[in-house]
């Protein structure tokens, strides 16, 4: 599996497995294998402290492109989104176009912000959302789940999260969905991707199982970081 632009169209992945800084190394490998300008939003409790082992804790990402955000920052906007239908949008617009500004508008201002900033010509730019686990509560079921990634993808942008925890029912509404079953990065060459959903002609094929070290994107960057 090679390098190069690895998302060449808007879509959605997918990253779940029991070790955070892992997860984000690999998410670190595949975003920047498809846009080395890729936008970070790490959902960070207050006070927390990064392992060493962690790409957020070793400055890999300019500061300019790193946010950091608290679960609460992440709440969608519905009253936004609700007034915006009742008094500012067409009441003829398009079904799916009025869709399309509905979910757009009900995404968190933060989200927004993220958005713009990721805006450009040129093969989608990418952007990531770390620690989603500690979305759950906010993001509390698949329908939730499916109208906020649906509105990500629609701006035009490839959306990778990573999810520390158990998967829940919500990640099928991601075009790609990998699992990675692993320990502490140091030990990367043991770990292993499963792949539960993935879209024809992607980056990885549906109910293939491989070693990192046959991701080459992935593997480059773990080469470097943990020789």
């Amino acid at each position: 599996m090679t390098g190069g632009t690895l998302f060449p169209r808007p879509t959605s992945v997918f990253i779940s497995g029991n070790n955070r800084a892992l997860l984000n190394w690999v998410a670190y490998a595949l975003a920047a294998a498809s846009d080395p300008e890729f936008v970070w939003t790490d959902v960070r409790l207050s006070e927390e402290s990064i392992a060493s082992d962690d790409l957020l804790s070793r400055d890999r990402i300019p500061v300019e492109r790193l946010h950091l955000v608290a679960p609460s920052e992440l709440t969608p906007d519905d009253a936004t989104a609700n007034m915006a239908v009742s008094t500012v949008i067409r009441a003829d617009e398009p079904p799916e176009d009025l869709r399309r500004l509905t979910e757009f508008l009900r995404l968190p201002i933060r989200t927004q912000r993220v958005l713009e900033q990721a805006s450009g010509e040129g093969p989608p730019r990418v952007v990531v959302l770390s620690n989603g686990h500690r979305l759950v509560a906010i993001y509390s079921n698949t329908a939730m789940v499916s109208s906020a990634v649906h509105a990500i993808v629609s701006s035009g942008v490839a959306f990778i999260m990573t999810f520390a925890d158990s998967p829940p029912g919500g990640r099928l509404a991601f075009e790609t969905v990998i699992h990675v079953d692993g320990g502490d990065p140091t030990a990367w060459r043991l770990a292993k991707i499963r792949v539960e959903k993935a879209p024809i002609g992607g980056v990885f094929t549906a109910g293939s199982e491989l070693l990192l070290t046959d991701v080459e994107s992935v593997a480059t960057v773990l080469r470097h970081e943990f020789p």
